[in-house]
């Protein structure tokens, strides 16, 4: 049985990023109709959208890559499982960051699944200010770093990286898998959440 031939949009290289600038390019240009309909009280149209995603509840990752013996991270909660057979995970990251610059085809990138003790880790991770933020720990599994205690580690190759508007996403085989009893660290409305705790 021949394979069906794949849409366009998947035939990009790897090192392509994208069309050049947010905003200067015809995917980022919509007309009104088609922009989404959104909460119209006055509040920014993205704004409105991001607020609106935010109330599908997630777990809370850190993404992690060794380069030149410095361990390079940061929190995510855009981590999916995509396949089994292949196994593969995905990853979206903010073109923005020192993380997207340094994720290329056959790179390795490490996912920490936080515990809901890890909070603060969480925190260090996405940058936010604050006293006391614990210092993290790492476990170096298949030249990459892993946060200690999390409740699941994997390790993932890329395969491939798309554009994804002002993210990149990375397709990743998984070379690595393990899991930790505990109780995972939640995301939901822009804030920290538990099983069971009420909103």
């Amino acid at each position: 049985m021949s394979e069906a031939p794949r849409p366009a949009e998947f035939d990009f290289p790897v090192s392509w990023s994208g069309p050049d600038g947010i905003g200067a390019s015809p995917y980022d240009v919509y007309a009104e109709e088609e922009r989404p309909d959104v909460c119209d009280d006055g509040q920014d149209p993205a704004v409105a959208l991001r607020r609106t995603l935010g109330m599908f509840a997630t777990g809370v990752t850190v993404i992690t890559t060794l380069k030149r013996e410095q361990v390079h991270g940061m929190t995510a909660n855009a981590f999916m499982s995509v396949s089994l057979e292949p196994p593969l995970v995905l990853i979206s990251v903010d073109r923005r960051t020192k993380m997207c610059s340094l994720l290329h085809e056959g790179m390795h990138y490490g996912v920490s699944v936080l515990s809901e003790r890890q909070a603060a880790l969480s925190d260090r991770f996405a940058g936010r200010p604050g006293e006391d933020l614990p210092e993290p720990r790492f476990a170096l599994v298949r030249d990459t770093p892993l946060v200690d205690g999390a409740l699941a580690h994997f390790v993932a190759r890329v395969e491939k990286s798309y554009w994804g508007g002002d993210h990149s996403l990375f397709l990743g085989r998984v070379e690595y898998a393990r899991q930790n009893p505990g109780t995972p660290l939640l995301f939901h409305g822009g804030r920290y959440e538990k099983l069971g705790q009420a909103g």
